[in-house]
């Protein structure tokens, strides 16, 4: 018997067999060039539907009722009392997802939006402590300070990024990533160390920040207020991407690098602006998480917003102001595991595996929008 590319002979008996021909059918996958935005939302609507369907699926095979479990998880975005919760969560991570939006289109792959959260949180709370401390910021202007310095800060922490990418070719997806962990550290460091609260019992805590560098003293409460500041700043960075020339120049550099320098765009500036941005967006969403949740820098604060919002960018497609909604509905989902735990008793890792589910189902369908398998 000899084995042959594509073939096998055989040359023993039966004498009438000699050739034998095994074909497979090749699979590739392939671009779309254009998905309609109908098509699409036909398409998110079917792998949201699809991910509760497998995800309540899991659950009745864990021996919970799925139809409550799923009830319970609705019931967050019709009660007001968990719907104001609902609109906290979401706040941060629609804020960071709103500059990748940005970034991803311009081809600017930032994955380190969890890191330049927690360079926000440092510059506000270094603020803070200048307040509290020294007396140096007057209270009326903590908060427009503070949210300065994050923007600041998560900009410039980004912009390395951006700069090694801009003039050594450096990818940026290991960049971001790898300092998300010297971020954290960092301000691990701080609040263990020289920013611990000194009547704070030894726990790794800043002092309580001031009511006046807290949101809910306009329309007295955080969540409609870090809503306005949400839905403002999707504004303005639609308006940044559609009717600027940098919005423009960010959209010649996603569509085709080379073609944007032979249009001469400067690439270096282009990419700094870029990164300020979309970094300065996330240290923006530390800023909220701060002042409008938590009130004190604390260790491992962010239970992975910046990450979460990488998804949310995407179910948005991309767009800042569907980034909105999108957020709002992730943050329906956080809360509804709160409500899973304490309701159906949900044990936290079944929490996490129907959260994970969804968001798995989500990076699915936006992979079904952008390919196709072709069979043949």
């Amino acid at each position: 018997m000899r084995l042959e590319k594509g073939a096998l002979h055989v040359n023993y008996w039966p004498r009438h067999i000699s050739f034998v021909t095994f074909r497979f059918p090749a699979l590739r996958i392939e671009r779309r060039l254009e998905v309609p935005p109908h098509v699409s939302a036909a398409v998110t609507v079917l792998f949201l539907s699809l991910s509760f369907v497998i995800s309540g699926s899991i659950l009745q095979v864990m021996g919970v009722d799925a139809v409550a479990a799923i009830s319970q998880v609705a019931s967050v975005y019709t009660s007001p009392q968990l719907l104001v919760a609902v609109v906290l969560r979401g706040i941060p991570i629609g804020l960071a997802a709103v500059g990748l939006s940005i970034a991803f289109r311009a081809g600017f792959w930032n994955i380190g939006a969890e890191g330049q959260m927690y360079m926000g949180m440092f510059a506000s709370t270094g603020v803070v402590l200048l307040h509290v401390y020294y007396g140096l910021i007057p209270g009326w202007a903590l908060l427009p300070v503070m949210a300065m310095a994050a923007f600041v800060a998560g900009g410039l922490y980004c912009s390395l990024a951006g700069l090694l990418k801009a003039k050594l070719g450096v990818n940026e997806v290991l960049t971001t990533l790898m300092m998300n962990f010297i971020a954290i550290l960092f301000v691990d460091y701080l609040v263990y160390g020289p920013w611990r609260d000194p009547r704070g019992f030894g726990f790794p805590l800043t002092v309580p920040f001031p009511a006046e560098a807290k949101f809910g003293g306009i329309l007295g409460d955080a969540a409609w207020e870090g809503l306005a500041l949400l839905g403002a700043v999707a504004l303005l960075a639609y308006f940044l991407m559609t009717r600027t020339t940098v919005g423009l120049d960010l959209k010649l550099i996603g569509d085709n690098p080379q073609i944007a320098g032979i249009a001469g765009v400067r690439m270096v500036r282009t990419h700094l602006i870029l990164s300020m941005i979309t970094g300065g967006l996330a240290g923006l969403a530390g800023f909220f998480l701060l002042t409008g949740i938590v009130g004190r820098l604390r260790p491992r604060i962010s239970p992975g917003y910046g990450y979460t919002a990488i998804v949310i960018s995407f179910l948005a497609g991309l767009h800042p102001v569907l980034a909105v909604p999108a957020a709002v509905f992730m943050g329906g989902l956080i809360v509804g595991g709160d409500v899973l735990q304490s309701t159906l008793n949900l044990p936290f890792a079944a929490v996490q595996l129907f959260q994970s589910t969804i968001l798995i189902m989500i990076v699915v369908g936006e992979f079904v929008k952008r390919y196709r398998v072709v069979i043949g």
